[in-house]
């Protein structure tokens, strides 16, 4: 990809001056390392994780999980009749959607969640937010439908999706966080000022280009290409979104231009190439529903008829605090029988196993602790929940045979509730109860699994060590019934 600027828009009357020109720079770079870094680390994070030969989804869904109100907008849209889930089992838990749609799909719907989430999150500017969002989310739609018409492939169709979304990035993160600069923006625009000139005399560039730089701040430059799909999805999402009401929203000036240009970059008669964009639309529109932006979708022109949210929606947790939910409960046990065929998938059991115990449960720390190769040693695996990172770095112990005496893992336990019960665990983790059991397969100890509520301060409950008890049984049930190839 080209390093350069695309070209500035027709300069106003008074050109910006070089000094006005390196101040988005800077307003840019403010924004990336001071209101949106968590941001851009996430960014970075899906698009390594997906880029990478070796990835598995249990590092995507790690990704989602250390952020409960995204993981419920992930759930949410993962299971939105535009995905063509219709017919399918709902799916419960985010290791299973990664199973079920694949990891690029995944990473588009983690890419519109997490856009949704922070952009949404008290915006300044938040009329203009609304607008950008919806705007963009339905530019997404149309670029990766143009995609797959035009036979890219499906991962190909999801980078166009994941493209568009990032070419309005700029737009976003400017209401949101661009202060007395997108306050000058606004007051010019509502006094009737061209855009393009408007941004230029505020800014020294376009919401376009400042969007570059915001990228190019989280080193994410190769997402934008220029795409022909994204940039005439871009133009149609516009035009339709031009007023201020949905109707007549594909009568509007510069929509017959648009349909046309989609027409001829598709080969296809412009007629059924409207016909196909109206219901992109709709599964737009859909989209910002399932992710909780309704503001957002009053910008998306509706071919008609409302889209009801999916049912058994989990509702976003407060404070970041997952509670049990005895339904959802026998939906992630329904799911592990699901998400392994054989010995190799166990990885993707076992993190479904572990989600169910945070998500469902409401247990806030979640691991399992697996023996090395050569069996001297057990360490933490895989670990989901607040203070994930120094939970998997406390857990760790050098092995032997006495060890499950020692650690008191023979049977499920729950720690803490005797003092006179062991608390090696407890002294390695920080926490003043916990709850644990053997992970052990054909009669050979394998690990362990743990649980604590430490991080809330939370008691834990008898119906919690149950259900503990319940998810750790069929796991090893499950993996004990698949076959070794």
């Amino acid at each position: 990809m080209r390093n350069t600027s695309p070209p500035m828009p027709a300069a106003p009357a008074t050109a910006p001056t070089p000094a006005a020109g390196e101040s988005f720079r800077e307003l840019a770079r403010s924004i990336a390392e001071r209101d949106l870094p968590a941001f851009g680390l996430t960014l970075r994070e899906l698009f390594q994780a997906t880029e990478s030969e070796s990835t598995s989804g249990r590092q995507i869904a790690d990704i989602v999980l250390r952020d409960p109100a995204l993981t419920s907008r992930v759930l949410r849209a993962a299971n939105a009749a535009h995905l063509g889930m219709a017919g399918q089992a709902r799916v419960a838990t985010v290791s299973r959607a990664v199973v079920v749609l694949g990891l690029n799909p995944i990473r588009s719907l983690c890419v519109s969640a997490l856009t949704v989430e922070v952009m949404t999150a008290g915006a300044r500017q938040a009329q203009r937010v609304q607008q950008a969002l919806g705007r963009t989310l339905h530019a997404a739609v149309q670029a990766r439908d143009m995609g797959l018409r035009r036979q890219l492939g499906k991962e190909a169709a999801e980078q166009l999706f994941v493209e568009a979304l990032l070419a309005g990035i700029g737009e976003l993160a400017f209401w949101c966080f661009g202060g007395a600069h997108a306050q000058r923006l606004d007051e010019a625009l509502r006094a009737g000022q061209d855009e393009q000139a408007a941004q230029t005399a505020i800014l020294g560039t376009s919401l376009q280009t400042f969007g570059r730089e915001l990228l190019h701040a989280w080193n994410l430059d190769a997402v934008v290409r220029d795409s022909r799909e994204v940039l005439l999805a871009r133009r149609l999402s516009r035009a339709t979104a031009a007023g201020d009401m949905r109707e007549g929203a594909w009568q509007r000036p510069g929509v017959h231009e648009a349909v046309h240009d989609i027409a001829r970059l598709l080969g296809s008669p412009e007629t059924e190439t409207l016909a196909r964009l109206r219901d992109n639309a709709q599964q737009a529109l859909e989209l910002a529903r399932a992710l909780g932006a309704h503001d957002a979708a009053a910008g998306i022109p509706s071919s008609g008829g409302e889209a009801a949210p999916p049912p058994d929606a989990a509702p976003e947790p407060a404070g970041g605090q997952v509670e049990p939910d005895p339904r959802l409960q026998l939906r992630v046990l329904t799911e592990m029988g699901q998400v392994a065929r054989s010995r190799k998938e166990v990885p993707v059991l076992l993190h479904t196993c572990l989600e169910g115990l945070h998500r469902t449960v409401g247990l806030d720390r979640c691991a399992l602790c697996l023996l090395n190769p050569a069996r001297n040693r057990l360490v933490a695996r895989m670990v989901i929940g607040p203070d994930s990172n120094e939970l998997h770095e406390r857990l760790q112990w050098d092995w032997d045979l006495g060890f499950e005496t020692r650690a008191g893992v023979q049977a499920p336990r729950w720690l803490g509730r005797d003092p006179a019960e062991p608390a090696l665990l407890l002294r390695a983790s920080g926490a003043s109860q916990a709850f644990v059991a053997p992970f052990a397969v054909d009669g050979q100890f394998l690990g362990l699994f743990y649980a604590d509520r430490q991080p809330s301060a939370r008691e834990l409950t008898q119906e919690q060590f149950d259900s503990f008890q319940s998810f750790v049984s069929l796991a090893q049930v499950i993996v004990r019934s698949l076959p070794r190839a």
